[in-house]
């Protein structure tokens, strides 16, 4: 807790974080009116509903509390793993709001309607944020895929997200809430998202992996023929010299020794 506390104060007092910060809390902004938008427009202008090789043969089964309390619940552990560590804030909120256009630009191209689901009718509040005929792509997939790609470097994240992604691509499907091409065409599109992401926000991403500690590359093998240092005519070879990773050599270039 006293390492985030120090970080929290360390980064925002550097104004170029404060900025970041700012610009991906602006674009978030800006992406959730457009996926709202999107959302309403192809509510409005749906058409009938078609068929489907995986939900004409599976459910509907009532898996309501899954899709609904499941989200909350992913969400709420996402944003605490994210907050623990704020340098992982700018991209994360960069990549998500990425994300959010994406699937706003596909929503508002797409107006198929939902396949018959359960009949039983939710709150209105639920029903507005997860019942709309926002079908291609699967959000419910595609935002625990593009954790997942985030924290590829961090072994038991990676599984979690995973395993989210898988869970949420079955309710999903169970509860015929998305096509089976929705779900499968989330794993393509996020990826392409997560990839942008890196090449758009390239310094945020550097910072968003900067608290875990990378394992260095090995250096290629070199043949014994040139690891062995070769004496000049009329020079004396300089002494083989192992040195810690991270010491700079000083300036009569002799290398940092540590007892």
């Amino acid at each position: 807790m006293e390492h985030t506390i120090r970080a929290y104060r360390t980064l925002f007092g550097t104004r170029a974080y404060v900025r970041s910060l700012c610009e991906g809390a602006a674009f978030l902004s800006a992406s959730s009116i457009a996926i709202f938008a999107a959302v309403t427009y192809a509510t409005v202008h749906a058409s009938n509903h078609v068929t489907d090789f995986v939900l004409s043969r599976v459910g509907p089964y009532n898996v309501r509390f899954l899709f609904i309390y499941g989200t909350f619940t992913a969400f709420v552990i996402t944003a605490g793993v994210l907050a623990w560590r704020p340098n992982r804030l700018p991209f994360a909120l960069k990549a998500t709001a990425l994300f959010l256009v994406v699937r706003a630009v596909f929503v508002a191209l797409t107006h198929m309607a939902p396949s018959p689901i359960d009949p039983q009718q939710p709150a209105p509040f639920f029903n507005s944020i997860f019942y709309g005929s926002d079908l291609f792509f699967s959000g419910h997939t595609g935002m625990p895929f593009l954790a997942a790609l985030a924290f590829w470097h961090i072994l038991q994240w990676r599984v979690f997200f995973l395993a989210l992604t898988a869970f949420f691509g079955a309710v999903v499907l169970l509860g015929h809430y998305h096509y089976s091409i929705d779900v499968l065409a989330a794993l393509f599109i996020t990826h392409g998202v997560f990839q942008t992401s890196r090449w758009l926000f390239s310094r945020d991403y550097a910072l968003f992996r900067s608290t875990e500690n990378q394992t260095a590359p090995r250096p290629k093998r070199a043949s014994r023929r040139s690891s062995i240092p070769v004496a000049e005519p009329g020079r004396v070879a300089r002494p083989f010299v192992l040195h810690a990773v991270g010491d700079d050599p000083v300036s009569n270039g002799q290398s940092n020794t540590a007892s």
